[in-house]
């Protein structure tokens, strides 16, 4: 017995000093979509504030697939040691167990240590600038006159932009094409060429271009305006009553990280969140940073998966 309670203290020990010392090699923080995007863009400002923070390199590495699915499955098998993390979003750890069923190879919940909640991010509806249509209502009205007319873009399904779009859908009881891209750079890209109608990117995806006139903002997708954008009108003020919907971006690692190891990396995330250089980014780019425990963003976790589920199935969404 005393013998046990001596290798348990030594490992206890043991686990103590290497987290003191972490990280001592480099760290890989996976954002499961391609660059350009909401999630890579917020990626990288965590990962180099990460670098300043420890003296070692934290690197984004993008590995894309499947709605994010390829990257989370890949964390979820890694060592939970904290030299692979993953940057979560609303499909990854959201929506994706209702879209895919028993095809996804992970569990959000199970599979996965909750370490920070980093941003809550609104929505913007965006159209070609050379389209005539001057808000929401007039958008609608057409669909409504030419079902599968119009199209929308998104990084693919059960993104953000595909979830937002069919509870537009869903909501305004209209038909919209839907044009899945591989990340929302092309489709933002094709949408500033004319190829498609619309998208309903992140603000940090899209509204650069829209404050650079390269395309035209249409609604927010909370029920409060932005602030980076306080003269583009919410999707509820525009004809769709009760609309209220944002997406979100987390840290988590694989399932089994030490206690310590987490409470580490929650409180040095934290500590980023709250750099004034940070938060400057973040509002230039329309993204509110959130923190908090890693227990609180658990929670959060289990509740999107619940609503995101509830969501799907009324919306009849689909893998594409």
């Amino acid at each position: 017995m005393v013998k046990r309670i001596v290798l348990a203290l030594a490992a206890l020990a043991a686990s103590s000093l290497a987290q003191a010392q972490y990280p001592e090699k480099t760290v890989r923080v996976v954002v499961p979509f391609p660059p350009g995007g909401q999630t890579d863009i917020v990626g990288r400002i965590v990962a180099d504030q990460f670098t300043k923070l420890w003296g070692r390199p934290a690197i984004v590495e993008n590995r894309v697939g499947a709605s994010g699915t390829v990257g989370s499955e890949m964390v979820a098998k890694s060592p939970p040691d904290g030299y692979t993390l993953q940057i979560a979003a609303i499909n990854t750890h959201g929506a994706n167990p209702a879209l895919f069923g028993p095809k996804l190879q992970y569990d959000p919940v199970k599979d996965f240590t909750p370490i920070a909640w980093l941003v809550s991010t609104q929505n913007i509806l965006v159209i070609n600038k050379d389209l005539p249509y001057r808000n929401l209502r007039e958008i609608l009205d057409t669909a409504r006159a030419n079902p599968g007319k119009l199209t929308f873009g998104t990084a693919g399904s059960g993104s953000s932009m595909h979830l937002f779009m069919e509870v537009l859908k869903m909501m305004a009881k209209v038909d919209i094409t839907h044009v899945p891209y591989k990340g929302s750079a092309p489709a933002v890209q094709d949408l500033m060429g004319g190829q498609i109608t619309m998208v309903f990117d992140s603000m940090p995806g899209s509204w650069p271009f829209a404050a650079a006139g390269k395309v035209k903002p249409i609604a927010i997708s909370s029920a409060k305006r932005s602030t980076t954008a306080p003269d583009v009108p919410t999707v509820a003020e525009s004809g769709v009553p009760g609309y209220d919907y944002v997406s979100w971006l987390g840290l988590v690692g694989p399932a089994g990280m030490p206690k310590d190891l987490v409470a580490r990396l929650n409180a040095d995330t934290n500590k980023i969140l709250q750099l004034p250089d940070v938060k400057e980014r973040f509002a230039q780019l329309g993204t509110l940073p959130v923190g908090g425990t890693p227990e609180e963003f658990g929670a959060y976790i289990r509740t999107q998966v619940e609503t995101w589920h509830r969501v799907v199935k009324a919306a009849g969404s689909k893998v594409e």
